[in-house]
């Protein structure tokens, strides 16, 4: 699914949620994130693990999207991980998010 949103500066590239990666990157990523998900008793504390591991939290089309912290690209989301957005909230509470000025992106405001 591509949205093309406007900003004030004019057109925005597509926002896009990140492709499924292959099986082995998967079943890595879950190995190493999916303890950090099950096991955080709060947004902040989460974000902070993840920050520590070098991820962080990012918000695309109403999905939880985790990143890679140095290089930017994202890597899947919280469903791909075994932890999706619905689930994390159930147990965490609503995350607190600052929405990006293209109205398809937010930040966890952790």
């Amino acid at each position: 699914m591509r949205i093309a949103p406007i900003s004030a500066v004019g057109w925005v590239g597509p926002v896009t949620l990140p492709e499924m990666p292959d099986c082995e990157t998967a079943a890595l990523l879950r190995q190493i994130l999916l303890p950090v998900l099950e096991n955080a008793p709060d947004w902040r504390s989460l974000a902070g693990e993840l920050a520590r591991k070098g991820y962080e939290i990012t918000f695309r089309l109403g999905r939880m999207v985790i990143v890679d912290a140095e290089t930017g690209a994202a890597l899947g989301t919280g469903h791909m991980l075994g932890a999706p957005l619905a689930s994390l909230t159930a147990r965490l509470g609503r995350p607190a998010i600052r929405l990006n000025r293209d109205g398809c992106t937010a930040e966890l405001d952790a």
